[in-house]
């Protein structure tokens, strides 16, 4: 498991590779919300940040990844912070839409303008 931050025209990529379970979940939630914070709406007249969570390598998710995920996506909207899922493995797809989450997140596989 793996969790890596790269700086993009628009904020952060936040890539996490491998499986999220429990013994992960707090590391990946405190990462994406350190990256929340960091990148906050300030002002009214400031361009929103946005924080992609690449999700493209992991294998497995368990239900406090997902709940991570939730906390996380929760926090950005309070913050003025795009919050998107890019590139969502099939099985954690698979996991979200069971959840009935994909109305919810923002899953994407490009960069938003």
């Amino acid at each position: 498991m793996a969790i890596t931050v790269n700086d993009i025209n628009n904020g952060v990529m936040i890539q996490i590779t491998g499986e999220v379970d429990l013994s992960i979940s707090p590391d990946i939630k405190d990462k994406i919300l350190e990256q929340i914070d960091a990148n906050k709406k300030e002002h009214n007249f400031s361009i929103s940040k946005s924080i992609y969570a690449d999700l493209s390598e992991v294998s497995y998710i368990d239900s406090s990844g997902i709940a991570s995920l939730i906390q996380s996506h929760q926090q950005a909207a309070k913050s003025g912070v795009n919050f998107y899922l890019f590139k969502t493995s099939p099985g954690v797809l698979k996991v979200i839409q069971l959840a009935r989450l994909d109305s919810i997140f923002k899953l994407v596989d490009s960069i938003q303008e």
